[in-house]
């Protein structure tokens, strides 16, 4: 018979399925034994191996954004649970639903010197939404039932974000035989916040009749692109589409849809006065936008975000934590003339014509391409720093369904490729836009695309350091700047991937750029790029505006 920690476990988990858990990222450990075995054992949940529990949690998120449901990370205890810190931070302010299980020593042997062993509980503090410390052979089926009910619920909740299970365990850990426990769960309903009355006749008294700017942050809500282009149709406003918005690729009505609002705004070519601001989700990518905002206090911006507080420029005259989708499908204002709309587009329009054509190899070049030949409903998961500021400022309007990622919660760039690779994870052709930094710092994901065998492309912009920061202030530090700052390591990404099972090839020319981005992945592809060079190239663009 099967000994109690794995039977107690085998409900926890069997629970977990049938709420809908489809998808659990392991990686090996002693501790953890009856949580492996228990989800590698059951037939609704498929097993993700990984080496390294930092990299099984990145790509736990990953995987998680991409099917906008919680994935479980089941981690033994000590340094292995903290190496889940980051991706808990980037899932609670990304609003990432992530499962965080970690091992544990049962009480008795907490707080001796046993090996292995940490506090851990409540070790994420305010990054998880709950945390429960529990011995699941103290709770019996039902308790266990209802742990993993809550947990789940808390996980959904609108807008989503990571809980912890600290769960400790004594000896044996090995089973003498597995099974597939059965239970029956409640269904689940991540319900969203309804707006209410009141607010939205306050925001329509602020924005009705006005020659407004819709700006639509990074938000991947299913039926927002709908929803927000539907409102601005209606009101006669243009949308201000950051990439990650979800609006600037797909079939949805692009008619009032800005791509290139961060030139617009950087080179102070905005077409009149504005008079509102209406904006959805997380602060858009583009700084230019966000400094205008600090410099135009007086004009009125309601902020409607399912995450309340999110405003850094401080110039919200009304913030509405509510349902991005159900708010703008209720609001109903007093349209504008259409010229307002046109004159933004053909702004738009100019802008892009400029931005059009950047040489090769370059951050912007590679975007273009990326743009033009990106197969339908492919996802592009980028890289905070360069690679996502690029995509704000070059990636255009295109037609085909294109799904945009990114780890935005926080902007870190740790982590980045195991999070595509998760993103992959699903079966959808998955193309990962990243700099050398961001390659540097999850090498070890190199080796997990070729074991997996995934979908995944992984594109390194590799300009030898930290390209963005020619681009700020550090850059007129001479004496420290390239030391301190831009990094250079000297490494060419190819012979590493190659060394770790991976296929690599590196490209100096658009045409076998685009040869390659047709080849089925695993891939890799390195494009050597210029700091220096890279800075001029922005500058002359933005010039030609």
């Amino acid at each position: 018979m099967s000994n109690s920690a794995y039977r107690a476990t085998a409900v926890l988990v069997a629970a977990l399925a049938r709420l809908g858990l489809r998808h659990a990222c392991l990686t090996p450990g002693s501790r953890n034994t009856p949580l492996s075995l228990a989800f590698a054992e059951h037939p609704d949940v498929t097993d993700w191996i990984h080496h390294d529990e930092r990299s099984s949690s990145f790509f736990a998120l990953g995987l998680a954004k991409a099917t906008r449901a919680p994935v479980a990370v089941v981690t033994t205890s000590g340094t292995a649970a903290a190496e889940l810190f980051p991706a808990a931070v980037e899932a609670r302010h990304g609003t990432v639903p992530l499962l965080l299980i970690t091992a544990d020593r049962p009480p008795e042997l907490r707080g001796i010197g046993a090996p292995q062993t940490i506090d851990q509980v409540g070790m994420f503090g305010e990054m998880v939404r709950r945390s429960t410390d529990a011995m699941l052979t103290e709770l019996g089926p039902d308790g266990i039932t209802d742990l993993a009910v809550a947990t789940w619920n808390e996980a959904i909740r609108r807008p989503g974000g990571p809980v912890h299970l600290n769960l400790g365990f004594r000896e044996p850990f090995v089973p003498t035989d597995l099974t597939v426990a059965e239970v029956d769960v409640p269904a689940a309903d991540p319900v969203g916040k309804t707006p209410d009355a009141g607010s939205l006749r306050t925001a329509a008294a602020l924005l009705s009749g006005k020659r407004a700017l819709v700006a639509a942050g990074p938000l991947d809500h299913p039926g927002f692109t709908d929803a927000v282009t539907a409102l601005a149709a209606q009101a006669g406003w243009p949308i201000l589409a950051d990439p990650l918005s979800q609006l600037r690729a797909g079939p949805h009505d692009r008619s009032h849809v800005v791509t290139s609002g961060d030139a617009l705004f950087r080179t102070d070519r905005i077409p009149g006065p504005i008079e509102a601001v209406l904006r959805f989700g997380a602060p858009p990518t583009s700084k230019a936008f966000m400094t205008w905002l600090e410099g135009h206090p007086h004009v009125p911006q309601v902020v409607v975000d399912e995450v309340g507080g999110r405003d850094p420029s401080r110039t919200a005259r009304l913030m509405i934590t509510a349902d991005p989708v159900e708010f703008a499908e209720a609001l109903s204002v007093e349209p504008v003339a259409a010229d307002w709309t046109h004159a933004w587009m053909d702004a738009d329009g100019h802008a892009r014509d400029a931005l059009a054509g950047m040489v090769f190899p370059s951050g912007p070049a590679v975007v273009q391409t990326l743009a033009e030949r990106l197969p339908a409903r492919s996802n592009l998961y980028v890289a905070s720093s360069m690679p996502v500021r690029d995509v704000d400022l070059f990636f255009p309007s295109i037609d085909r369904p294109i799904r945009l990622l990114a780890n935005r919660g926080v902007n870190g760039i740790d982590g980045l490729v195991s999070s595509g690779l998760g993103a992959s994870a699903t079966g959808t052709t998955t193309f990962v836009l990243t700099g050398d930094l961001s390659a540097l710092h999850d090498l070890g994901a190199l080796a997990t695309a070729a074991r997996l065998r995934l979908p995944v492309t992984i594109v390194v912009v590799n300009n030898d350091g930290g390209g963005i920061f020619s681009f700020l202030p550090q850059a007129k530090l001479p004496r420290h700047f390239e030391r301190v700052f831009s990094t250079p390591h000297g490494l060419s990404f190819v012979p590493v991937a190659e060394a770790l099972g991976l296929r690599a090839v590196h490209v100096d020319r658009r045409d076998r750029f685009v040869s390659a981005l047709g080849e089925p992945g695993p891939l890799l592809i390195e494009v050597t790029t210029d700091r220096d060079a890279n800075v001029r190239i922005h500058e002359e663009a933005l010039a030609r505006l």
